[in-house]
């Protein structure tokens, strides 16, 4: 890549009252008049890190070798590339610096690992190291690869390459956590966090938050269901009034016409709010004894799984919609919608006008 400035580590000192020095940098490619500034970091005195300053951008990359030469060309020593287009003095603390060089002067396995974690929840493309570094497409995937087998890394996609730390997923898990802690406090009515909310909250790609809930899943800290987030142990609290408008209300979806309401129907016979409405609704999605479909149709679980085993046991493998219309006795109203969540939920598939049954 071409950069005005790159931090890289000399073999040689500037000396002991020295902190910088104006000379010619003898690049693979070229040649240009640099200024060399010691960071002076503590134990860096024989090898310091330095911040190199060209005369125009300089094509270096990662690990490219280059020498210094003074008055008259004379070699006054060499040095090495780490850290091509890196911040300026002020935007990174020198603490910060220090570890990261330390690690980028270590090998190519260690500067893929620490640019994965610079790159935090947005990861690290594949395109983004080939522009750092002069190592083959092969070779980055290969060590990408090593360091996924040492749980140091996640793969997110091979083509292109696509990773992230694990360091950045752990912060996220702990994260979420805590949102979803906060939520569950602020919104106990709620079933949890909207995994939109969540994904605007960290900034994160959809597939590195994702694949943190997977983690929070198997250890069992969190639960993702139907785009909602919550902790394993919450429960949507109900006063005693509120457990019986909660049994009338799932008898009435049970029992509803064709076996199925609207919420605007469901709201006007019971004589609730719509806030009161959809806490109870959260609650008996939480209990899992209500599906909610398409066009905001409220289906219970027990009436869906009847469905489902009516088509398991029809000895059918294609479905038409007059089919189930036939099987259910729903008017083509309830049918489509119906139709979509099965699609939705892999029990049918749909194949241009008919339907595949899984």
């Amino acid at each position: 890549m071409k950069a005005p400035a790159f931090d890289a580590v000399l073999d040689f000192p500037l000396g002991a009252d020295r902190r910088e020095l104006r000379a010619e940098a003898v690049f693979l490619g070229g040649r240009a008049a640099a200024r060399i500034t010691d960071y002076a970091m503590p134990g860096r005195k024989s090898a310091p890190f330095v911040r190199v300053w060209t005369a125009g951008p300089a094509e270096v990359r990662w690990a490219d070798p280059f020498e210094v030469r003074g008055d008259g060309g004379a070699l006054l020593g060499r040095g090495r590339c780490l850290y091509p287009g890196a911040p300026g003095p002020d935007e990174m603390k020198a603490s910060k610096r220090k570890a990261v060089l330390s690690r980028l002067a270590l090998g190519e396995k260690d500067m893929v690992l620490v640019m994965a974690e610079l790159g935090g929840l947005k990861g690290l493309k594949g395109e983004d190291l080939a522009f750092f570094c002069r190592l083959s497409r092969s070779r980055i995937e290969e060590l990408a690869g090593a360091l996924e087998a040492e749980d140091a890394v996640r793969i997110l996609q091979f083509a292109p390459l696509r990773l992230v730390s694990q360091a950045a997923l752990d912060f996220l898990r702990e994260r979420i956590v805590a949102f979803v802690a906060q939520y569950h406090k602020k919104h106990p009515g709620q079933r949890g966090a909207p995994l939109e909310k969540l994904e605007a909250r960290f900034d994160a790609p959809r597939t590195v938050l994702t694949l943190a809930l997977r983690f929070l899943a198997k250890d069992g800290r969190a639960v993702e269901e139907g785009g909602i987030v919550r902790l394993p142990d919450f429960r949507i609290p109900l006063s005693a009034a509120d457990e019986e408008a909660l049994a009338a209300l799932e008898a009435m979806v049970l029992n509803g016409e064709l076996g199925s309401a609207t919420p605007d129907e469901l709201r006007a016979r019971l004589g609730l709010t719509q806030g009161k409405l959809q806490t109870l609704l959260d609650a008996l999605a939480e209990r899992k004894r209500i599906v909610e479909g398409f066009d905001g149709f409220i289906l219970h679980s027990a009436w869906l799984d009847g469905i489902v085993a009516k088509l398991r046991a029809s000895g059918k493998r294609e479905l038409t919609v007059a089919d189930f219309k036939a099987l259910t006795g729903l008017s083509r109203k309830y049918s489509i919608p119906l139709l979509e969540l099965l699609d939705s939920m892999g029990v049918t598939r749909r194949k241009g006008s008919v339907r595949d049954i899984l």
